[in-house]
């Protein structure tokens, strides 16, 4: 469904050349749900950047159902980390959610089956009045999920939607994510530093090296389908598989070579303080670019 193959992104600026990613390869099948973690500096971000179409790569491709993807697809969506700088202050939250529709040229009454459908779906359906500097932070994730779903997209792309929200609002929100995975049959990407997060959520954790970066793991979750932040935070299997994706990620960093599980590919290292000539934004810290680098964590937060 979506195939990243042979993926090479290389940054180009005073006087020399930083390679970001490096040959990277897996596959995501039809309504999967699956995290990406690794060590801070990885690539994770321009590796989101070049599948979601907003970054050309310099080699390699990506294909959503055979066809390349060559720019932003009509059935894929985007909700960063920095939601507060994702939302229009001036917009309320339905015409936040409202917006992309109006691009797609929808009809009235589509648009607002849309929204009102969002709305509902992520628990904000008394809120379409209001504007996001009105809301909790919490609630503005909430505004800018609904956006992306009321697109009715296939492909979901998350990059660390939860890291600014805290622990409690963070847990419903990972639980919201879920439930709307199964209503809509999508297929989710979720990037986090967390490593509990991902055991949590994802049905597989694919876990990145450190520079030079390679497909270090990838963890089949098999954790019963119906999950709870109690009951399965506490089960054995829980621990075990978050230990084992801890342990990944420790080698990775000390420099220890990729475990070889299947479908992992290879990959390269995101260079610290390297420009992205492509985002000129990159430098203003704006919604999708990196925040602060985190060091994955199993205490349920960045730190």
């Amino acid at each position: 469904m979506l195939d990243v193959d042979g993926l090479r992104k290389t940054y180009s600026g005073r006087g020399r050349e930083v390679e970001a990613v490096r040959d990277l390869t897996f596959r995501l099948g039809e309504g999967e749900l699956a995290c990406l973690v690794g060590p801070s500096g990885c690539g994770k971000t321009t590796l989101l950047k070049c599948v979601s179409g907003l970054m050309r790569p310099t080699a390699g491709t990506v294909a959503l159902d055979g066809r390349p993807v060559t720019g932003p697809p009509p059935d894929m969506a985007v909700v960063f980390q920095e939601y507060g700088r994702s939302l229009f202050p001036w917009l309320t939250v339905r015409g936040n959610v409202e917006l992309p529709l109006k691009e797609k040229r929808l009809p009235k009454a589509r648009r607002r089956e849309l929204v009102d459908g969002a709305l509902e779906a992520v628990g904000l359906a008394h809120a379409g009045a209001r504007h996001p500097w009105e809301l909790s932070g919490g609630m503005q994730q909430r505004v800018a999920i609904a956006r992306a779903i009321a697109y009715e997209p296939r492909v979901l792309l998350m990059d660390e939607p939860f890291a600014a929200v805290d622990a409690q609002t963070r847990a419903d929100l990972e639980d919201l994510i879920r439930g709307l995975w199964k209503r809509f049959s999508m297929t989710v990407l979720f990037v986090t530093h967390d490593i509990d997060e991902a055991v949590y959520l994802g049905q597989r954790v694919i876990v990145l090296s450190a520079s030079p970066t390679v497909v270090q793991d990838d963890v089949r979750v098999d954790l019963p389908d119906e999950r709870d932040q109690l009951t399965t935070r506490s089960a054995p299997r829980f621990a075990e598989l978050r230990a084992q994706v801890y342990r990944e990620i420790q080698t990775a960093k000390n420099g220890g070579g990729p475990s070889g599980a299947d479908g992992a590919g290879t990959g390269g290292a995101e260079a610290d303080g390297a420009a992205d000539p492509d985002d000129p934004e990159a430098d203003k810290g704006t919604g999708g670019a990196d925040g602060p680098e985190r060091t994955p964590t199993t205490t349920g937060g960045p730190r």
